[in-house]
């Protein structure tokens, strides 16, 4: 550095001791306190345990050992536009921190100008002893410059943490849409498969429905039963067919919400009548509220109440001096031959600043602005957690109360089925006729049909529990699986 003005020296130094504490931190963040519940509902069923003792599932949906269902995930891992779309989001956001941390960087640039020029004559003087003259010349002027803004303040590191929450909420945020699509995908799946079931016993009914009018129209003629048992017969038969029909079109609904879901056409994609085995699970452990924690959209919501802490900061950081550090380096000369002497260098070096006296309010307005953004996204959090609480709620309440439903409904598919078969054993024996047969297997199907309707929605609540976790969780047992 020999040569150097004594005076670049101390400012050399004051920039290096400037730039040893630029590294401020951003603005502090303390997560919202909420008031977790340690258990919900049943105490016997759920009770507080030991914070990520289990671990979620990724695969939720191999819990329910259907190879079909297993399939059509899949595809929509692959050709979701839901999921691309979330996909680009989290691309985006990523793109997003990546400029943000470039400006904790020194940014260095070349530059440079080769000009042909000619300087006026009739310019300003600078010298009323000098007359102007009329000069033309060649410039070439190379240069390289660096600089590096000192973050004194925070703003550029609070500049990078909000855009790494905002890449992490943008994480959360497809996993939230992959969990929904998959659910959706479920919820759809299961329906079909009900009005499969449903379908299956409706025909059934039909056609004892039928068989039941032709007796009654036969009877009838001989004068054995009125116009008005044969007429409810009629009514009952025309209900059935038109429940039949409906059921076949909601069943078409379902299906060509799943096409649209995976990303399929719908009007290509089919899906074949089954009567799948369906599996029923029950926590098998206690669950603990943590666990809710670590549902996706919790997480987004969470996520979004840091980065609004951190703009808050940068906000702030407007009220004080912006100072950056430069130095630029390089040549001039009229000739080319002349650039690269030490006469024709051309250089400088220090800090300038930037420093706001008035601005009419607008940092203030921008502070308030990013205040009132953090305020409403810890509102958006705590919403997100209740709503977490109950849906969970719910689907206990659901278990409960389907479980109870469903011994009941077996109850009466039992007793149904029993008066179907003493009716058949009075009709082989000649003691009641085939009307009565007919009705009592018509009244067993409807029972059994009744039964099954009860069992689909306790399947859907296992999906609705499993969207409710924010996933899979390894304390859901099988507790039975029924074909």
């Amino acid at each position: 550095m020999t040569g150097w003005p004594m005076y670049s020296k101390s400012t050399l130094l004051v920039a290096l001791a400037l730039t040893l504490v630029s590294c401020a931190a951003p603005r502090a963040y303390d997560k919202p306190s909420l008031e977790l519940p340690q258990a919900w509902g049943d105490a016997s069923i759920w009770q507080a345990v030991t914070p990520n003792a289990l671990p979620l599932t990724t695969e939720w949906w191999t819990q329910f050992n259907d190879p079909e269902l297993a399939r059509l995930i899949q595809a929509a891992m692959i050709s979701s536009t839901s999921l691309t779309i979330s996909k680009a989001r989290v691309d985006q956001a990523r793109a997003g921190l990546q400029t943000a941390s470039a400006s904790s960087m020194p940014l260095l640039n070349a530059s440079g100008r080769v000009a042909r020029l000619e300087i006026s004559s009739a310019r300003p003087l600078t010298n009323y002893n000098s007359p102007n003259w009329a000069t033309v010349q060649t410039d070439i002027a190379p240069s390289m410059s660096v600089s590096y803004e000192l973050d004194l303040w925070g703003r550029v590191s609070g500049t990078v943490q909000a855009g790494k929450t905002t890449l992490e909420q943008s994480v959360a945020d497809f996993q939230n849409v992959k969990l929904v699509l998959t659910t959706d995908i479920a919820t759809n799946y299961f329906n079909a498969r009900q009005a499969d079931v449903e379908l299956d016993l409706l025909g059934q009914i039909v056609q004892a429905q039928e068989k039941s009018l032709d007796v009654a129209n036969s009877r009838y003629d001989l004068g054995l039963v009125g116009a008005l048992e044969k007429n409810q017969l009629e009514v009952t038969l025309d209900a059935s067919r038109i429940q039949y029909e409906q059921l076949k079109r909601t069943r078409e609904q379902y299906v060509h919400a799943i096409a649209t879901l995976i990303g399929q056409d719908a009007n290509s994609f089919k899906l074949k009548a089954e009567n799948t085995p369906r599996t029923i699970f029950r926590p098998a452990l206690g669950m603990p509220s943590t666990l809710l924690q670590r549902r996706p959209d919790v997480a987004s919501a969470e996520r979004a109440v840091a980065s609004a802490n951190a703009q808050i900061g940068v906000a702030q950081a407007a009220y004080y001096p912006t100072i950056t550090m430069g130095t630029a380096f390089g040549y001039e000369a009229t000739q080319l031959s002349n650039l690269y002497y030490a006469p024709s260098r051309v250089w400088s070096f220090g800090p300038s600043f930037n420093l706001p006296i008035f601005d009419g309010g607008r940092i203030d307005a921008n502070v308030a602005f990013s205040e009132a953004g953090y305020a409403a996204t810890v509102g958006i959090y705590k919403k997100a957690v209740l709503t977490a609480f109950q849906e969970v709620q719910d689907a206990i309440t659901g278990f409960n109360t389907l479980d109870e439903a469903l011994l009941k409904a077996r109850a009466a598919t039992q007793a149904a089925q029993k008066i179907y078969t003493l009716a058949k054993d009075r009709y082989v024996g000649g003691l009641s006729t085939q009307l009565d047969l007919l009705l009592a297997k018509q009244a067993f199907l409807t029972t059994q049909r009744q039964e099954t309707q009860i069992l689909a929605q306790r399947i859907l609540v296992q999906v609705f529990l499993i969207k409710a976790l924010g996933g899979g969780w390894d304390g859901l047992k099988t507790v039975e699986t029924i074909q």
